[in-house]
């Protein structure tokens, strides 16, 4: 067997996955519309829906072969707040910062022609979320997020791109509980439409 030969097929190999594979950071804008449901064990349940934006940092691998998986870090900030609690009389127990601080990872699907600058994309994605909270006995929220979204990647060079899509997410909340004498146990039913503007630099 010739081992020179099949040393050089595999160092060749290596070389041009290397080269067909990239890496890349970028910067994502996003807005949306939140629809969330207050489940509230001593009082009827609320429906708060608040417009939600804010950013993300992806950090991410493009295989070169129209799959992409990358890690995220970001930041919501909710324009209404979805862990106020009121009695009837309009007397707040409890409440939240309002911002949501997030780290989680996109798989990412591409359907891309020889030539076409225009990308395609739809993704699927889990991340881990969590809110301060003020007079509750936990000094933290924290939910499980699942996304499911879409949209088109627009490259202008080889290092630079746009990125505009929309993605779904739906978050499951734990069970809090206010910080009083009786047990008052709050819990969300949460889904939310976003969509999001960004911009990726490959190196």
């Amino acid at each position: 067997m010739n081992y020179k030969k099949l040393l050089y097929s595999v160092l060749f190999s290596g070389l041009t996955l290397q080269a067909a594979s990239s890496s890349y950071v970028g910067l994502i804008l996003e807005g949306g519309y939140g629809s969330i449901e207050q489940q509230n064990s001593k009082i009827d349940n609320v429906n708060v829906d608040p417009i939600i934006y804010g950013g993300k940092l992806n950090l991410g691998i493009d295989s070169g072969e129209d799959l992409r998986t990358n890690i995220f870090f970001g930041l919501q900030y909710f324009d209404d707040d979805i862990y106020n609690y009121e009695r009837p009389e309009g007397t707040s127990l409890g409440s939240s910062n309002q911002l949501l601080y997030s780290v989680g990872f996109d798989i990412i699907k591409t359907y891309s022609e020889k030539g076409s600058s225009v990308l395609p994309y739809i993704k699927g994605g889990v991340d881990y979320e969590f809110m301060s909270l003020e007079n509750y006995a936990q000094s933290w929220a924290s939910n499980v997020g699942l996304t499911l979204g879409g949209g088109t990647f627009i490259r202008s060079s080889d290092m630079l791109e746009l990125q505009l899509g929309m993605y779904y997410k739906y978050r499951m909340w734990g069970n809090y509980n206010l910080d009083t004498q009786d047990t008052q146990n709050v819990e969300l039913s949460d889904h939310s439409l976003m969509l999001e503007l960004g911009l990726n630099f490959h190196y």
